[in-house]
């Protein structure tokens, strides 16, 4: 027993790490790539302008801003999306609520929300990991199912925290991802649904998905609250 709370703390306390070091990466996304990407710009639209630059010339420098521009935008949306939403001062229900009107802003595809009036807050890992891994649950919705919406219900039993998350696409076969990502996991684009379970299983918790071609996805996760 002894063992086992300490490597719940010790998971507990890696999450908190990883959670930093995301942020500095983010950080460093700012101050260093996105900063460059703005004098390159920069650059590029004064020599667009330039009455020395033939047609072609104009045309190549045209092209090359807008693949800059649309890189830039990426960048900005991985940015916004995983910047810290106050973890430390803010509740649970109003951190997720914030992340679905994210998600609707970014996407347009609509998040039918429940918070449970009761459901109070959480210990800090836990909190960062129920909000990982509904942005990861929404973004996979989004980018792989051709869902038109999604249902996110959070709520409080006991000392447990509930999430629960749905969408009305094409679905999938859970084991045959899960199987594939357990070799670095990129083919097919599901590698978040990998992380969801180890996040769920480094804090003692569960985690359910039910889903089949045709049918949509049904992701449940279940965390100590404290």
């Amino acid at each position: 027993m002894r063992q086992d709370a300490e490597a719940r703390a010790a998971s507990r306390r890696l999450l908190a790490t990883s959670e930093r070091e995301l942020q500095r990466i983010v950080l460093d996304m700012h101050d260093g790539p996105v900063q460059d990407i703005f004098a390159a710009l920069s650059q590029l639209q004064v020599l667009e302008r330039s009455p020395d630059a033939d047609a072609a010339t104009q045309q190549r420098v045209r092209q090359a801003i807008g693949l800059l521009e649309r890189a830039l935008g990426e960048i900005r949306n991985f940015i916004g999306a995983f910047r810290p939403p106050g973890f430390e001062r803010r509740p649970l229900g109003e951190i997720i609520e914030g992340l679905a009107v994210q998600h609707e802003t970014l996407t347009e595809q609509v998040v039918e929300l429940t918070v449970a009036p009761d459901l109070g807050d959480c210990a800090l890992p836990t909190k960062i990991a129920i909000y990982r891994i509904l942005q990861e649950a929404l973004a996979n919705g989004h980018r792989h199912s051709g869902a038109t919406r999604q249902r996110v219900g959070v709520a409080r039993d006991g000392a447990a925290i509930l999430l629960a998350v749905s969408d009305d696409g094409r679905g999938f076969e859970p084991k045959r991802v899960l199987a594939r990502e357990v070799d670095v996991g990129v083919e097919g684009g599901h590698f978040g649904l990998r992380g969801i379970q180890d996040r769920v299983e480094m804090l003692g918790g569960r985690f359910t998905i039910d889903s089949a071609p045709g049918r949509g996805t049904e992701l449940a996760v279940t965390l100590p609250a404290e």
